[in-house]
């Protein structure tokens, strides 16, 4: 029988003693504030139920371009954000105004629009990174880049900076010092920086790479600060272009693609990388045709490789004899243009805390992106899906830097030496596996803390030890749980799932409205959701008790959440319209 999932997550059980989860990268700050514009405004990519939703916020008067990292707190809801020439918090107020900045005219005074006021972001991505100081809590390391004038470049960097920013309920955010210098000067770095968690659980590798040579500089986060660890070395030059440096989600594997120019293309270089003593290894460097701000990213599991061209999307199997010659194309780019705008090709990619890999067009500003929806799966079956996220308003190629907070310490080993355990905890998502054969149901384990065994209960009978399986049900109502073990704890999380037939599916339709409107009432924002849960363009329009219109945007997002904080108490008429004609209206209370 033909069947509809209704995705419906009623409750989470979790077993005594896992009281908090790392959900400090379940946020993204994208976007850029271009005075008061329709289409333009600071938004966050929210994860923290494994399903993305977008948050605008068009008040906050902040340019993200290239160089963007965030932290959230632990409850997943964002701090602090940089663009690597300011601090911003997560009122919208300025933590700091001015960081690499040197007083003189030069790299900042370069990205420095004078028309709005305003710093417009540096071009560097991966050019800074937020870290929680070890043992001190609420307290951030916020680590960027500084460039001078280079021959060929323009500028380059030549020396990565510090600013410390701490917060608490009472005071709310303080910044302790910036521009405090980490490592030595060089004539010129790459321009990223990269970090990621130490094999004792706690502290942070920092590191940063030599224009092209095989040098690479290691400083060490831990709880007295950052330290100059030691300068390493590879077995052959690392060559300096745009793109990305990335370590792989589980720290086993770091990435770098640098695009050179049309003739020289783009090296995509692999290394294997040392949780205990921070030293590389280079596995293989892949060469490909040349792109321009283009990106590179790991699957979950690191058993795939992904890099583009800006036309062309890769694949490479790290689990191969021979990964040089794994290489396989995923897809190429469709042609999709942007109205008015330009081609909206592949660009940056980041991993989510969702288990996908999302992709930032590498066109100036877009409000696309691509979606790589299985990448633990070989190609085809990884499920990319170009131009799938429609996100309303401007993003300026902004690909938020942001480490993996969910991985822990590496238990037994030599550097296991501060008695901090890896306790799973269970998490995951599910989604009908295709359209077009509905009564089966895709599983997708986004588990963290280093599980190693997985049992599903799908509360129809069936089990299954795989960490993500495939599973097709009746209709009905089932209450599954994932339980995730280790040697040292077991977690579980359970959702409900309800499984509709198709007539019962489409009864439902006709009588639940598909766009609802909360909470009612409402102080600060409303929450534009909807029961279909895929994203779509909406027309939201809002009345006073007289009939006067006092809101009107076109380019609202469903679902959304829309920040109405400046208007007085009162009945609001609120109207949502579609591209269908299928008009909603709702009557709001401010309080």
């Amino acid at each position: 029988m033909r069947t509809k999932l209704i995705l419906m997550l009623l409750t989470v059980v979790m077993l005594p003693g896992i009281t908090t989860a790392q959900m400090e990268g379940d946020q993204w700050v994208i976007g850029y504030w271009s005075q008061n514009d329709q289409g333009y405004g600071i938004m966050y990519l929210d994860f923290r139920n494994t399903k993305l939703q977008i948050i605008q916020n068009p008040l906050f008067k902040m340019e993200i371009i290239e160089t963007a990292s965030n932290i959230a707190g632990a409850d997943g809801n964002v701090l602090i954000w940089t663009n690597g020439m300011q601090i911003m918090d997560n009122t919208g107020e300025l933590i700091a105004d001015t960081i690499a900045y040197d007083g003189v005219e030069g790299y900042w005074d370069y990205f420095y629009l004078p028309s709005i006021q305003l710093p417009f972001g540096f071009p560097e991505h991966d050019g800074a990174i937020i870290l929680p100081v070890p043992e001190h809590p609420k307290e951030y390391s916020i680590i960027y880049h500084y460039a001078e004038s280079h021959p060929t470049f323009v500028f380059a960097v030549t020396k990565f900076l510090e600013a410390r920013v701490s917060w608490s309920h009472d005071t709310g955010f303080e910044l302790k010092f910036k521009d405090l210098p980490i490592g030595p000067r060089l004539e010129y770095y790459t321009g990223t920086v990269s970090a990621v968690r130490h094999a004792n659980g706690r502290d942070w590798w920092v590191i940063s790479f030599r224009e092209d040579s095989p040098e690479y500089y290691v400083q060490l986060l831990d709880p007295d600060g950052i330290h100059f660890d030691h300068i390493g070395s590879v077995d052959s030059i690392v060559r300096e272009g745009l793109g990305q440096a990335v370590f792989s989600p589980l720290g086993n594997y770091f990435a770098r693609m640098d695009a050179l120019s049309q003739n020289a293309g783009e090296f995509i270089t692999l290394f294997q990388f040392d949780r205990c003593t921070g030293d590389f290894q280079r596995v293989s460097t892949f060469h490909t045709s040349e792109g321009l701000f283009t990106g590179v990213a790991f699957s979950p599991s690191e058993q795939f490789l992904y890099a583009d061209d800006n036309t062309h999307l890769w694949q490479w199997d790290l689990s191969s004899d021979d990964i040089k010659s794994s290489q396989v194309l995923v897809d190429t780019f469709d042609g999709f243009s942007q109205p008015n705008w330009g081609p909206m090709r592949f660009g940056p990619l980041v991993n989510a805390p969702d288990g996908r890999i999302y992709i930032v067009p590498s066109a100036g500003s877009s409000k696309f992106l691509h979606v790589i929806d299985r990448p633990d799966l070989p190609t085809p079956d990884c499920r990319f899906l170009q131009h799938y996220i429609n996100l309303q308003i401007w993003n300026g190629r902004s690909a938020p830097n942001i480490p993996n907070f969910r991985l822990g310490p590496i238990d037994g080993s030599p550097c296991d030496t501060l008695g901090i355990n890896n306790l799973p905890v269970s998490r995951w998502r599910y989604e009908e596996d295709e359209p077009s054969n509905l009564d089966l149901i895709r599983f997708t384990d986004l588990s963290f803390f280093d599980p190693q065994t997985w049992h599903w209960d799908f509360d129809d009978g069936g089990t299954s030890d795989t960490p993500s399986p495939l599973h097709t049900f009746e209709p009905g109502y089932y209450h599954v749980c994932l339980t995730v073990s280790n040697q040292y704890a077991s977690d579980s999380t359970c959702h409900w799932v309800e499984i509709l037939t198709t007539g019962i599916k489409e009864e439902q339709d006709r009588i639940l409205p598909d766009v609802t409107v909360s909470p009612n009432p409402f102080h600060d924002y409303i929450m534009i959701q909807s029961r279909r849960g895929d994203f779509r363009p909406a027309h939201l329009q809002l009345y006073d008790m007289y009939g006067r219109m006092i809101f009107d945007d076109a380019s609202v997002t469903i679902p959304s959440k829309i920040y109405l904080k400046d208007y007085p108490p009162g009945i609001y008429l609120c109207s949502i319209s579609e591209d269908n004609d299928i008009t909603y209206s709702f009557k709001l209370m401010k309080e």
